[in-house]
């Protein structure tokens, strides 16, 4: 089911000073940024990769939204753990039919060509976790 790591999001407040921060410490580049919307909301992304793995910065000014409520209620931090599937349709209903409780309870589309689903926090011990399935074009749902 999971193929691997794709990225890990960490929700900013500021995300030219945040950048700085992983530039200068970490001596890591931005390789992609995009803005994302999710919700009705309107997100930055931009993607620090390390390795075959992606450090993934959101930020947003929305006062809605996953993003905006993360920030509201826990401040800044890691927001979700990205796991690349090979086929989110198959693994979507396979994990609903398990019981699993999904965010929106459908599938949506997500940055860089992708099709993504958020598993409930309570799932997975508070942690959001996001399936990724990378570079569809459309979705059925």
């Amino acid at each position: 089911m999971i193929k691997k790591i794709d990225h890990i999001g960490i929700i900013v407040k500021d995300i030219e000073s945040s950048l700085e921060k992983y530039r200068n410490i970490l001596g890591l580049d931005v390789k992609e940024t995009e803005e994302v919307k999710v919700e009705g909301a309107m997100n930055r992304v931009d993607f620090l990769p390390v390795g075959s793995i992606n450090i993934e910065l959101i930020h947003t000014n929305a006062i809605s939204g996953i993003a905006a409520a993360f920030l509201r209620e826990r401040g800044e931090g890691i927001h979700h753990v990205a796991f690349e599937v090979s086929d989110l349709e198959k693994t979507f209903s396979e994990l609903r039919e398990k019981g699993i409780k999904f965010l929106w309870d459908k599938i949506i589309k997500g940055s860089r060509g992708s099709v993504v689903a958020f598993l409930e926090p309570e799932e997975m011990n508070g942690v959001y976790i996001e399936l990724v399935q990378k570079k569809i074009a459309e979705i059925s749902r």
